[in-house]
């Protein structure tokens, strides 16, 4: 490899190349990427050969049951998924000049943040820049940090976690998450005089399930603050049917505050007044390294005057200060 020009590359490489190769390394052989492309297994196989001739390395070690990606293969197909997802979306540039409109952005965004904090975010960007266009994909953060290193989403918008394994992308943290204990409006809990975690115990909950990491956190919680309870459990992973049941029922949860912040807004939900002790849950945006465009920073901005409005009520709070 020392020494080696790559002037070339540039005027024989193409799409379908990297097309094919990111079909092998998405079905583990060239049969089933020939299948999924449509292509005959020799054209494939040709595709494969030449990219690995222009660069002078081998992308996938043959096995005998299929192909596995080289060190050199895992930075190709990591480079090639980004420059295929930045050609997918000329055609959404060409369709939006079609339409009217000026820009689009595509939003990564985590279950707590999509429920209470994008709706409002989106309402107002939307007055704000009426010519872009705003998509929201929901996910886990390994999903959306896969996402947002392949070049299909802009950004993502929720709990910040430690990456597993180090990365390149930039957390900004823009807000802490605690995590509270909600009931409907009308609880028979709130007429029964001052709460403490000892009479919360009898109580019916449901909570996350414990494959989500809010589950565990609030697990996690729950320990901490030796909360015990003696009634069974309902797990839910849908906030939606937790919403639900919250509000058909005398049950109560233990949820990070910014997943039902609209309803605690609208009086329809209210935070249970009973202490509990947890670590803090930042929050915030991931990008990638290159820099946000205007409009993200505009979004940005339009997150952080909500999330201070949210923080006058107590539903959010300020993160402590460094160090």
């Amino acid at each position: 490899m020392a020494g080696r020009s790559f002037s070339l590359l540039k005027q024989r490489l193409r799409m379908r190349q990297l097309r094919v190769a990111v079909a092998i390394a998405d079905e583990g052989s060239v049969l089933k990427a020939s299948r999924a492309l449509g292509l005959t297994q020799p054209a494939t196989t040709r595709s494969l050969l030449d990219l690995e001739d222009y660069l002078g390395v081998r992308i996938f070690d043959r096995l005998p049951r299929g192909v596995a990606l080289t060190r050199y293969g895992e930075a190709v197909i990591a480079r090639a998924r980004r420059v295929l997802a930045e050609v997918d979306r000329i055609g959404e540039d060409l369709i939006l000049i079609d339409t009217g409109m000026l820009e689009a952005i595509v939003v990564g965004v985590l279950p707590s943040a999509a429920t209470g904090l994008m709706p409002q975010v989106l309402t107002r960007f939307n007055t704000a820049h009426p010519g872009t266009t705003v998509q929201i994909v929901e996910g886990r953060m390994h999903e959306l940090l896969a996402l947002l290193g392949s070049n299909k989403i802009d950004l993502i918008v929720g709990r910040l976690y430690e990456p597993v394994i180090p990365d390149s992308f930039i957390r900004e943290p823009l807000y802490d998450e605690p995590l509270a204990l909600l009931a409907r409006y009308g609880h028979p809990l709130f007429k029964d005089g001052p709460i403490d975690l000892e009479s919360l115990k009898t109580q019916a909950f449901i909570l996350p399930t414990l494959d989500q990491r809010l589950g565990q956190d609030v697990e996690m919680a729950m320990r901490g603050n030796r909360l015990e309870l003696e009634a069974p459990v309902l797990r839910a992973s849908s906030m939606s049917m937790i919403r639900e049941v919250l509000m058909t029922s005398d049950r109560i949860s233990m949820l990070s505050s910014l997943t039902m912040v609209g309803d605690l807004v609208r009086g329809a939900l209210r935070l249970v007044p009973c202490h509990i002790g947890t670590e803090p849950r930042p929050g915030g945006m991931v990008r990638r390294s290159s820099g946000p465009s205007r409009t993200v920073d505009s979004l940005r901005q339009i997150i952080l005057d909500y999330v201070g409005e949210l923080t006058a009520t107590g539903y959010l709070r300020a993160l402590p200060p460094p160090g």
